[in-house]
């Protein structure tokens, strides 16, 4: 099934009802979720803010069922416009997803929620004596999720990788 242009008013009423006041679609709040650092603005027609892998699972589960486009959102610091809903569809701000889960300094991974911000990440991990390099123009407010999406890594990365 193609993604439909809008959310219809019958399918705001199911992820009302099934995510209640997570669910946002008041002016303000899709105005705040509009745009990015690039200047792009598109109106979403809802934000979900996520705060449980269950409630992601199931939102992609009903936007299978029912057709409607996702797109996911952190700090909104990309410069490529990829976090906007150019069609209308629901954005999923992923930014209460923010928690840094383990840092393993034997295998040297770092396991970390979308929504943690890039200077956490490298804090905690200076924490335990491991560096992290990438190192975007927006280190302290810019997420892992949307660094990642976007393959943003600043100039550290030309020398670390």
């Amino acid at each position: 099934m193609s993604a439909k242009n809008t959310l219809t008013p019958e399918i705001l009423d199911i992820l009302r009802r099934e995510f209640g006041p997570a669910l946002l679609t008041g002016e303000a709040e899709l105005q705040a979720r509009a745009g990015d650092d690039s200047g792009l603005r598109h109106l979403p027609g809802a934000v979900l803010l996520a705060s449980s892998q269950a409630q992601v699972a199931r939102l992609m589960v009903l936007a299978n069922a029912h057709g409607f486009p996702v797109t996911p959102r952190g700090a909104g610091t990309g410069l490529a416009g990829g976090c906007l809903s150019p069609e209308a569809g629901l954005v999923l701000d992923l930014t209460a997803k923010n928690r840094i889960l383990s840092i393993d300094t034997q295998s040297l991974t770092a396991t970390v929620e979308p929504g943690v911000i890039t200077g956490n990440l490298r804090d905690a991990a200076k924490a335990v004596g491991l560096f992290y390099p990438p190192d975007p123009a927006s280190l302290a407010t810019s997420t892992i999720g949307g660094n990642a999406a976007t393959n943003a890594g600043g100039p550290a990365c030309v020398k670390y990788g």
